[in-house]
């Protein structure tokens, strides 16, 4: 049913297990044209993240159940991205693959999309990452977003000190948000303050000074002319978008008349009344009582998520019992900008390579380097020790990070000389115990 599996136990597995077979169809196929074409593995992760990864979660709330054997499933095909990413050998942990490439766990992501949908469609409490309930800010049907009657909303740039003058402004400090206006009126100034839920934005905090500053003028003065002045751009050009999104612009825009006009200025250049709403929106975010309540913006809710399922990616990482201990005390924190795409540099960083310590550790062979200097035999023992290549170890030194050895193209392209040598000429570095 529109390209979801419903199994008779509802446990999504088949599902799984046919978008599965989609991806690594194309894997495949993208896997040869990264050897054959030149295809970076950076390239590969955009492709993931952008496509497959699209094909893997869709319509995640509708079969996503957060079951062992889901995970088990879904990390199983992740990891052949991850693999085909990194050139890493097969034996990296998953962990270890994640972390090195930026790629979050699938299973995590396929939580927050269901997490995503319940938050949207007011669902119960949704119990990604201890998340709790959201109230998101409404947003308005489409039906309701391009009504043919809507004209274009004017304003200008010229500010004007006729009839009723109103500066509004919005200001987010501390974590406390809070929205103002000043009228000035034959002389008369007041000033009207509000604050806002703390996860309100600064967008939010401009529009309601403007919506506040309009039910003023029309309560107080219906019959003047009012100039109302603002230093958001971005809520005067929300009011000339035909795609509205939230119920404040749209109410600004329904209530707009021939007597209001609307004025963008600069901010901070002096402006008299411009710095008085900006003083008082400041003393609005100080008020110990909330007066208007709104919901939280969505891209707030999306900022929330990822940092959840980051913190989640994290709690992981750091488990002591986990695998991939040897990369975790090179790369302890998860990122997602992070990308090793080298199979030499996957090496360095999971010691996951050719080398003796590897061959023994997984029964493939029983040998040691013929150096005899080193009896861990691993792969930064050739990095750093190994006195058979130290003709070609000129900079690195033992004491260089290998951070610092990633991120340092000279040395990186020595660290890559070094590996490759032990590849190519592995008969006559390695000898047999």
């Amino acid at each position: 049913m529109l390209g979801v599996i419903l199994d008779d136990q509802l446990n999504g597995l088949p599902h799984i297990n046919q978008t599965g077979e989609k991806m690594i169809r194309i894997l495949n196929r993208l896997t040869i044209a990264k050897h054959k074409r030149g295809l970076s593995g950076k390239v590969l992760k955009v492709l993931y993240k952008r496509t497959l990864e699209r094909i893997l979660v869709y319509a995640a709330p509708a079969w996503w159940t957060g079951s062992n054997a889901q995970t088990s499933k879904l990390l199983s095909i992740q990891r052949k991205v991850l693999l085909a990413v990194t050139g890493a050998f097969r034996t990296t942990s998953t962990l270890a693959l994640q972390t090195s490439s930026g790629i979050e766990p699938l299973d995590l992501v396929c939580a927050q999309e269901t997490a995503w949908y319940h938050i949207k469609k007011s669902c119960v409490d949704t119990s990604f990452c201890s998340s709790g309930r959201f109230q998101m800010e409404r947003t308005l049907p489409v039906f309701l977003r391009v009504p043919s009657s809507w004209t274009l909303v004017q304003w200008d740039r010229i500010p004007t000190f006729q009839d009723l003058v109103i500066f509004t402004d919005g200001s987010k400090i501390n974590g406390q948000v809070g929205a103002a206006f000043c009228t000035f009126n034959k002389g008369a100034v007041q000033e009207h303050q509000y604050r806002l839920d703390d996860h309100c934005s600064v967008f939010q905090a401009e529009a309601v000074a403007i919506k506040e500053a309009i039910k003023w003028a029309a309560r107080h003065f219906p019959q003047s002319n009012c100039n109302i002045h603002t230093d958001s751009l971005s809520v005067l050009m929300a009011l000339q978008n035909p795609l509205l999104k939230n119920d404040q612009i749209l109410w600004i825009r329904s209530n707009l008349n021939d007597k209001i006009a609307l004025h963008w200025v600069k901010a901070h250049i002096g402006i008299e009344g411009n710095e008085a709403a900006d003083r008082a929106a400041k003393n609005a975010t100080t008020k110990p009582a909330i007066d208007i309540h709104l919901g939280i913006p969505q891209n707030t809710i999306r900022s929330h998520l990822k940092e959840l399922l980051q913190k989640e990616w994290q709690k992981r990482w750091d488990d002591r019992e986990a695998k991939g201990r040897f990369t975790h005390a090179i790369f302890p924190s998860v990122s997602r900008t992070r990308c090793i795409f080298n199979k030499y540099d996957i090496q360095a960083v999971s010691n996951h390579g050719l080398c003796p310590q590897f061959l023994r550790r997984f029964n493939l062979r029983n040998c040691s380097c013929r150096c005899g200097e080193d009896n861990l035999d691993d792969i930064h023992h050739y990095i750093y020790r190994c006195p058979l290549l130290g003709h070609l170890r000129e900079r690195i030194k033992p004491s260089t990070p290998i951070l610092s050895i990633l991120s340092h193209p000279a040395l990186r392209e020595e660290m890559r000389s070094l590996l490759k040598t032990v590849f190519g000429n592995e008969r006559d570095i390695f000898q047999d115990n």
